[in-house]
Formats: C-alpha cells, structure tokens, sequence
C-alpha cells in the first residue's frame, strides 16, 4: 500500500521556504498511521524536510506546458514500483483532470486549499461534477471551501470530506505572555497587513511598553523585499516608534517559538481565508487572536477568537486597544485560545487516515 501525494510547483518542501500547503502537507504526514507508505513529490529543493520521504521533481515547463504538468509527468516516470497506489493531488484541479485519464488503475483524490471556483479546472460546475465523480474523494481545508465546491451542484456526493489544517499542540501548559502584538503573513495586499500598520499608529507611542512587529515577505523565503506596497508598508510601519520591529521571512519552528510568547496575533485579511494556518498556530499557542470574520476564518475562531465583520484600520484599532486596556479581558481570550483549541494533528489526520483505509478496502490493496 502506497499513498503519494504531488504538490504544486510552487511549493518548497522546506523549512527554509515552506509555505501552508507544504507545511500542512507535513504536518499531516508526520502524524499518519500510513506515515511510512506516504511519499511527497515537488519542486527540487536543497533541504526537504526530513520527517517525510521526498522525492525532488526536475521540471521541464516548455516540454510538459506547465511546471505542474511537468512534476506530475516526470513523476510517472520516477516511478520504480508498479505496486498500487493511492494518488492524492493538492490545490492544482487542472492536472488531478490529467491524471483521471493516465490514473487508470490507481485511486486519485483531491485536496483543495483554496476557493475551487477561482482555479482553473475547478471554475466551472461542470467541471466540479467531473472531479467529484471521478475522485475517490475530495478534501477541503474548511466547510466555506467545501461550500464554494457544490455551489450550484444538485446532487449530493458522499466522497467531499473536511479536512481542517491542524497543528500538533506540543506544549504541556499555557505559555506566559509577552507584551506582543504580532502580525505574521505574506505581505500582499489581500493579507491586509496595512490595516494592522494604520490601526496602531494612535498607539504604537501610548503604549511603550508594549512591542509591535510583522513577520513576512511576499512570498515564502524572500529575502529582499521587491513590490511597492511591501516597501512602503515596512517604511510607514517601521517609523512608527521605537517599539516596532520588522523580522522580514524567517521559519516556521521560529515563527512558533515566537507565538509561544506573542499575546495578540493580528490576521486582518481583506479577503475570503479558506483556513488561516497563521490564526490557527496563534490559537494552538494560546494568544490573543483578533481576525476579520471571513472564509473558514468564522469556523475556526468562532467562540476563541474576536472576529470583526467587515474589518477597516477603525474597528481594529479600537479591538486591538479594548485588549491593552482591559488586562482581564486580554487574559479570557488567552484562556479561551488554551481551553478550546480542538485541532490537534494527531486528531484530524485520523479522518483522512480513515478514508485512505475504505480506498484501500475497496480496491482490495
């Protein structure tokens, strides 16, 4: 029994440079019961995340159309053993529709991240029917992605599963806090990382005490910012105060071992968040989380975290002050974070792990 999960491209199986896809990816295999039958095959990187085997893909675009076509045909052919297999497919709906034609023997699945209908080979319902008639399942990061799939399908299909993100809560007791207010993402527009930066420039100077920071780039692993709307971010955000401070791209294990004592992580996105892996690692390491009521966000943080509706630099200055201002009510929303935290790895892998095994029955592996 073999399980081979094909990344997109754009993935670094890496700690250096993993995004939420590659981390969740991990996460996820670290935990499983079939952890030594799962391989993960991506872009080449020179430091693979060593608690999963990964095979690196040399991708020829010009010849296979595409990087993610590549990495699915040269994975085919990378293939040593002719023993059966389950293939699982994450966020990249258009080569899962390849493989329903070369996948004749082998069970294939689909994991979305993100909103199907904005991808392409997913936009469309007849495309979303095809997919949920030829896959032995389909996963989804959150009930919003799952309901984004069937808009506008009138059959119901008993192969779409719920798979949260999930962390794997290592800590024995509720972390002490620092005077931290944290934002941590990509510095893209859509992140909404210049509503944190408008909302604390009233406060930044009336609270000394307290430090402010933002971790991130554009994309994962960058080094020097590039776009205008990051170089002026960090520029307006950094000539606030003393009290700033700008960590540019650094790992995830530090972007942990800095939540373990942030007390309020900021995720003001201005967009549909499928499953915020960020607001989920705030939450799995007790802190405060003040979040925009969007997307799977509403899920994950309902009764846990303050969701503002139809967020703006106003309203999340005045949540992000009712917080240093009220000692008391800083510390239930500690509490709330520690006390609910529901996505443990080891407890939500358990749910694929169960459909990998009725696939496996059915083909008889």
């Amino acid at each position: 029994m073999k399980i081979d999960i094909i990344l997109p491209h754009k993935e670094v199986f890496s700690s250096k440079k993993a995004s939420a896809v590659s981390l969740t990816v991990k996460n996820s295999a670290e935990f499983s019961s079939y952890k030594k039958q799962i391989s993960v095959y991506g872009q080449l990187t020179d430091s693979p995340f060593d608690s999963v085997k990964f095979i690196g893909i040399q991708t020829n675009k010009f010849l296979h159309l595409g990087n993610n076509n590549s990495i699915y045909l040269n994975y085919i052919k990378k293939r040593k053993s002719l023993s059966k297999r389950i293939v699982e497919f994450h966020n990249r709906p258009y080569v899962f529709n390849k493989a329903i034609q070369l996948e004749k023997k082998n069970p294939i699945t689909l994991h979305f991240h993100n909103d199907p209908r904005t991808m392409k080979g997913s936009k469309t319902v007849n495309e979303r029917k095809n997919i949920a008639e030829n896959a032995e399942a389909v996963y989804f990061v959150s009930h919003y992605i799952k309901n984004c799939f069937i808009d506008g399908l009138h059959k119901d299909y008993n192969n779409l599963h719920i798979i949260p993100n999930a962390i794997q809560r290592n800590l024995n007791q509720k972390p002490k806090k620092n005077k931290e207010v944290l934002f941590v993402g990509r510095l893209v527009e859509e992140k909404g990382c210049h509503l944190y930066v408008n909302a604390i420039k009233k406060i930044v100077n009336r609270y000394p005490q307290w430090k402010f920071r933002i971790i991130g780039t554009e994309r994962a692993g960058q080094k020097i910012l590039k776009s205008t709307y990051a170089k002026n971010l960090i520029r307006d955000f950094e000539s606030l105060g003393k009290n700033t401070e700008y960590l540019g791209f650094i790992s995830n294990e530090e972007v942990s071992n800095i939540l373990k004592k942030t007390s309020i992580l900021i995720v003001p996105s201005i967009w549909q968040e499928p499953f915020a892996l960020t607001a989920l690692e705030g939450v799995c390491n007790g802190a405060a989380v003040i979040a925009s009521k969007v997307g799977g966000m509403q899920e994950m943080l309902e009764d846990v975290g303050m969701l503002i509706n139809n967020i703006d630099a106003t309203k999340l200055e005045k949540s992000i002050l009712s917080l240093l201002e009220n000692e008391n009510l800083l510390n239930s929303y500690h509490n709330k974070s520690w006390v609910n935290y529901k996505y443990n790895q080891k407890d939500i892998v358990k749910i694929q792990d169960e459909v990998r095994t009725n696939i496996f029955n059915k083909y008889n592996y």
